[in-house]
């Protein structure tokens, strides 16, 4: 038995376990819509009226989300319609899909999309092989999904709740875009004095469910015995075990001894929940102070490693920019020298132009030609101006 638990309690996908557990059983999830769920036709919904149907779904279900729970609810008993809003006497049942979850996912609503898609393509193709071209007819209606997740993170939930908020620019085509949402109930915006004011099974696996911590277990501890012994005065055998199931799971991730967590889920099927942690010792504070170490050990791991990052951060900058500035000083350099020879080339083009004007002049002079005629040539030739050109006709002459 202990080596059986312990595999439990080592399966790194614990806590979907245990949700499988709870919303597999009908008392637990009829109770769970009824005290939970936004939704008044469920108030009054009994185990009976659920149907588990999550094996039909199974080729959906990966190994992370294996705690995910598909439940027919029957809710003809509680809502009627008239003969012209169902004119094809269709059966009237809500499809209750509920999502475990124990962090944000932020496309949780495209995996309820997937979820919703299947289902309604399963129930045409049940319906046409029944009734062969039904869901062509006008009156063909598919069952209404109910999309919930459960959350049991701390964290508030920040994922969007509407598929469209998924979609990028939705302004452009928001009338023609699919819009559906889902119902977060997130374990930890109830208090366990409210969950205990409920006074049901559900409630109470919904408080041992928020125990993740020395502080949470001490808190159940202090919860009034009398209330704790009423919920389970009437609860089914099998029932009981279910939630000794779940404390025990969560005693044996605590390390306790297997005599020590027998001890007290054996309380459980004895209907004395007050007197669970009886012969269990659990030093609180010394779990406390555990804790504390243990975080305090883990900061000053994280700000010595982020020292070092700094450390070895601020020397791969100063050899940026020792390197920078090594390149900056060649640029430089290099800049100069092109200066350089830029007035070389100047002094060079300047030099043969000037050898070109006084060739022009003297081939002109031996033609004969005026000086006014000269210097309105080399305006012309050379762009110069008149006084330019006067200069420059003088310095072949001097």
């Amino acid at each position: 038995m202990a080596n059986e638990n312990q595999k439990i309690i080592l399966n790194p996908f614990l806590r979907d376990s245990s949700s499988k557990l709870i919303f597999g059983d009908n008392i637990l999830c009829s109770q769970f819509l009824r005290d939970y769920a936004d939704m008044d036709i469920l108030r009054n919904i009994q185990p009976e009226d659920i149907e588990d149907v999550s094996e039909r779904y199974v080729s959906l279900f990966s190994t992370e989300r294996a705690s995910d729970i598909v439940k027919k609810v029957n809710i003809g008993k509680y809502f009627s319609l008239k003969e012209d809003e169902n004119p094809l006497e269709l059966s009237l049942y809500i499809v209750s899909l509920i999502e475990h979850k124990t962090k944000v996912e932020y496309n949780v609503s495209m995996q309820i999309l997937r979820y919703m898609i299947h289902i309604w393509e399963d129930y045409e193709k049940a319906m046409e092989k029944s009734y062969p071209h039904i869901s062509a007819r006008k009156g063909f209606r598919y069952p209404p999904v109910f999309p919930i997740v459960y959350y049991e993170g701390a964290e508030r939930w920040t994922a969007p709740c509407d598929l469209a908020d998924r979609i990028l620019c939705k302004e452009l085509l928001n009338d023609y875009l699919p819009h559906f949402k889902y119902q977060v109930i997130r374990l930890h915006d109830y208090s366990n004095e409210e969950l205990l004011n409920k006074g049901d099974e559900i409630s109470l696996a919904m408080m041992i469910n928020k125990i993740k911590s020395p502080a949470d277990m001490e808190a159940f501890t202090r919860l009034p015995d009398h209330q704790l012994d009423r919920i389970l005065k009437n609860t089914p055998e099998y029932l009981l075990g279910i939630m000794a199931d779940l404390m025990r799971a969560l005693l044996y991730s605590m390390n306790l001894e297997e005599d020590k967590v027998e001890n007290a889920a054996s309380k459980i099927k004895e209907r004395k929940m007050a007197r669970f942690f009886e012969g269990v010792t659990y030093d609180f504070q010394a779990a406390k102070k555990e804790f504390e170490e243990f975080k305090a050990k883990v900061n000053a791991d994280i700000a010595a490693h982020k020292a070092e990052i700094d450390a070895e951060m601020d020397a791969k900058k100063a050899e940026i920019d020792a390197k920078k500035a090594e390149v900056d000083a060649e640029k430089a350099e290099i800049d100069a020298k092109k200066a350089e020879m830029d007035a070389a080339w100047a002094e060079i083009n300047a030099a043969g132009t000037d050898l070109k004007i006084t060739r022009h002049i003297v081939k002109m002079l031996l033609g004969k030609h005026s000086q006014a005629e000269i210097q309105k040539s080399l305006q012309q030739e050379f762009s110069l101006s008149e006084t330019q050109a006067e200069e420059k006709y003088r310095d072949a002459l001097a």
